[in-house]
């Protein structure tokens, strides 16, 4: 079963009360639509938003909705912001490289290219979500069955005006053959975790592919760093392993410092197992595999075994780029570091436990 997540008309136009397209339960699920958005980028799944957008003129709405649409204050137009706009709203959590669908009515089928993007993507089942179950979730069901994808309704991340007709509508879409499931039940079925385990040496040439691939070539680890690293403290080298192939890794020695010195990246004998604070020199995930959580994965079994091993802290450099994705994690900003590693500017971070 290849799964692609729809997203459908989660635009400010029909979540803010102040637009006259509103759909009042719409806003409350934003929340779960976003954690499914967020668990299907982990899992590899397909995210398309389905959006709506109207001309300024309104040439294009529905003859059913223009009185109301131009009463209103013509909402959805391109490039609209605020209450009234085609936006969607950030806790979706779109990205730019996201694909988008803009379809003309209810379903995102209708006039659109949806079917064949599916079929280029291998797509057999599709997860509907969005608003409103009795229009653009219903028609868009429907369609999608005629054209024999299997779907799946997630009922807590649809919404309508009343639960009367939310009900009765989720009842209709069941009796023809769609699967209604919660958010919490769709999650668990795509989890993905990596098994991190330590590096061993036969691991070398898969972990020298990752660094050079993350890496400029100035800022790399070399095989031969790689190497010494393993050889000389394997346990602090981990390894993300997906279906039994490594997607990452993340290394560093244990220092007696709370700072990375340049010196320490080429002289393993920095590594001290009884000292106080582990150090990452590494953390990278193999581009194939990226925007998947899974440098988050590493991270987290790193700071986990750090606890356990009773260290005082984690110090790392970062590009300030990066700062932001590292405070996620409680790491604090130290300011620009002493540094000049690949002859580029670098910050220290330090997380206390």
């Amino acid at each position: 079963m290849k799964q692609a997540l729809l997203v459908i008309d989660m635009q400010n136009g029909f979540l803010d009360p102040v637009s006259p397209l509103c759909i009042r339960g719409a806003r409350a699920t934003v929340p779960a639509i976003g954690r499914v958005v967020a668990g299907c980028r982990r899992a590899g799944i397909p995210v398309i938003f389905v959006n709506r957008s109207y001309r300024a003129d309104g040439s294009n709405v529905e003859r059913t909705r223009f009185d109301t649409w131009a009463a209103g204050g013509r909402p959805l137009t391109p490039e609209s912001t605020g209450p009234l706009s085609a936006e969607n709203p950030p806790e979706l959590g779109r990205r730019p490289d996201d694909y988008e669908i803009v379809k003309p009515r209810w379903s995102a089928f209708f006039q659109t290219s949806l079917d064949m993007l599916l079929r280029r993507l291998g797509v057999d089942t599709v997860v509907l979500t969005g608003t409103t179950t009795p229009n653009c979730i219903r028609t868009t069901c429907y369609d999608a069955i005629s054209l024999d994808y299997h779907v799946i309704l997630l009922a807590d991340c649809c919404s309508s005006n009343t639960m009367e007709i939310q009900r009765s509508n989720l009842r209709d879409m069941l009796n023809v053959g769609a699967e209604a499931w919660s958010s919490e039940q769709f999650l668990h079925s795509c989890e993905v975790h990596l098994t991190v385990r330590p590096a061993v040496p036969e691991d070398l040439d898969r972990c020298d592919e990752i660094e050079s691939a993350a890496f400029p070539p100035e800022q790399a680890a070399s095989r031969e760093d790689i190497r010494r690293r393993i050889g000389a403290y394997s346990g602090h080298v981990l390894v993300g392993e997906l279906d039994g192939r490594i997607v990452g890794h993340i290394m560093g020695p244990v220092i007696r410092q709370a700072t990375i010195s340049d010196d320490m990246f080429a002289d393993t004998a920095c590594h001290d197992p009884d000292s106080h604070f582990q150090a990452v020199f590494s953390l990278a995930v193999h581009p194939d595999y990226r925007r998947r959580g899974f440098g988050r994965d590493l991270m987290d079994a790193l700071l986990v075994q750090a606890r356990r091993e009773g260290r005082r802290g984690v110090t790392l450099t970062c590009r300030d780029e990066r700062v932001g994705y590292y405070e996620s994690f409680g790491f604090t900003d130290q300011g620009l570091s002493a540094s000049v590693h690949g002859g580029v500017p670098w910050h220290d971070m330090l997380l206390f436990f």
